[in-house]
């Protein structure tokens, strides 16, 4: 009985490895199916201090785009998994300790084509310079840089100097993103470099990238400092199972800087079972509930009131997985340690106003 023990819980272990890295190689290899964007966040304001009651003045957080205004922005996303082993593994080599991760940076060139009455703003997106790498199960996939002469044959170069559009609304969500099937039509082969940029330049993937820092909504935008906003935001870790964290945005500081009203913003996260309406009818998976799970979820960033753009956002989420199984004891007779394994994932997403 020992024995079949021990080979239930390497089905588990191969099983498990097979569907945590196998998730993150198809992420970085193929596009992601288009979406819809998350929906508007929702504000929820707390009980203020007697000095935050007392603060008579109170901003608009919201963008207030201006039709021929042009701003230029640095993107850059980094997404990574990575297997750790602890303790005695006989057959090491069949469970070798590996990683995969992507790194995505772009600067775009935003130009605001027209605003309606209601403050939604068509924005036409430039792709000036890339720079795309990833390693899949600890080997490198693909390495691109625009700025590199050696690169100017990839299929990723005809990118560059290709237009979209994105809606906007005044909270900065991304309602609608036309034009990408233009911009893709030059990467259609089957080349790993073809699939990168069918994948960075997919309906989902372009709107993520430009909506990460939702404001308040409309309507709820007038804030004074202290008060905060909330919206859900969910993960998909393969079979590894959905992870969900109410992302809690606080106005923490207005101050003015060369003219400009600056408004400072803190993000902090909690889980919550709520989910992203699209994953609604996804089933919860089984996997995750052998392994412990930690998590740390932080973010900030400012926007230039003045301008009525954002300056800058960044934030990093972090999970762990852990999971012990009991003592080989195949490896020797005295092994009484048990085997650990360790799964991390991380994401990193940093937007910076070009000035």
């Amino acid at each position: 009985m020992a024995a079949n023990r021990i080979f239930n819980h390497k089905v588990i272990i191969v099983v498990c490895l097979a569907v945590f890295m196998c998730g993150c190689a198809q992420q970085a290899q193929q596009p992601p199916e288009a979406s819809k964007p998350a929906g508007p966040p929702v504000v929820s304001k707390p009980v203020l201090s007697v000095a935050e009651r007392a603060e008579p003045a109170s901003v608009a957080i919201a963008l207030k785009p201006t039709a021929g205004e042009q701003t230029r922005y640095r993107i850059a996303t980094h997404a990574s998994k990575s297997i750790n082993w602890e303790g005695p593994v006989p057959e090491k080599k069949a469970f070798e300790e590996n990683f995969n991760d992507e790194q995505v940076e772009m600067v775009i060139t935003q130009r605001i084509q027209s605003v309606d009455s209601e403050g939604r703003a068509a924005v036409q997106v430039t792709i000036d310079q890339m720079k795309y790498r990833a390693i899949i199960k600890s080997k490198p996939a693909v390495d691109f840089d625009s700025t590199r002469q050696s690169d100017a044959n990839s299929p990723l170069a005809v990118l560059m100097r290709q237009r979209y559009t994105i809606e906007v609304e005044p909270n900065n969500y991304v309602s609608s993103v036309s034009g990408l099937g233009a911009v893709v039509a030059g990467v259609s082969g089957q080349t790993a470099a073809d699939r990168t940029g069918q994948g960075v330049l997919s309906q989902k993937a372009a709107a993520e990238r430009h909506m990460t820092l939702l404001l308040p909504r409309t309507g709820e935008e007038q804030l004074k400092l202290g008060d905060k906003w909330s919206r859900v935001k969910t993960f998909e870790f393969g079979l590894m199972g959905l992870k969900s964290y109410e992302k809690i945005y606080t106005l923490k500081e207005i101050r003015d800087e060369a003219g400009h009203q600056i408004a400072a913003i803190d993000m902090s996260a909690i889980p919550t079972s709520e989910v992203e309406e699209k994953y609604r009818n996804q089933q919860g998976a089984d996997f995750p509930k052998k392994f412990d799970t930690d998590e740390t979820y932080k973010g900030s960033g400012e926007v230039d009131l003045t301008a009525g753009c954002i300056n800058s956002y960044r934030e990093k989420l972090q999970t762990n997985w852990t999971a012990a199984f009991p003592p080989n004891h195949g490896a020797t007779e005295d092994v009484n340690e048990p085997v650990v394994l360790r799964m991390t994932a991380a994401r990193e997403y940093n937007l910076e106003r070009i000035k």
